[in-house]
């Protein structure tokens, strides 16, 4: 019995592990755009890239994440990138 019960604990990590929450990030605010600097432009840029490309190419769970719940979370994060890109240009940000 206590064998059984041991080899499930690892099944239930491995499920519980599986089912990871989309990520859905959140359009600019006026105060976050009055207040990004330059190098915090490029980090979130370069974050949101990663995100994207998660996104697009990572690993398919086995069970779990809605496709429409990725498709938003996927536009969700080309949005603000472009807010991004916009901001950088309007701030005259230089990267590289």
């Amino acid at each position: 019995m206590k064998l059984a019960l041991l080899l499930t604990v690892p099944v239930l990590f491995v499920a519980a592990g599986c089912a990871n929450p989309v990520k859905i990030v959140p359009a600019l605010t006026e105060d976050e755009k009055q207040t990004l600097t330059c190098k915090e432009i490029g980090r979130e840029s370069d974050r949101l890239n990663i995100l994207l490309n998660q996104l697009r190419h990572g690993n398919e769970p086995l069970f779990g994440n809605d496709p429409a719940q990725i498709q938003q979370a996927e536009q969700a994060a080309q949005w603000r990138l472009n807010q991004i890109r916009e901001l950088s240009v309007q701030k005259l940000c230089v990267f590289g």
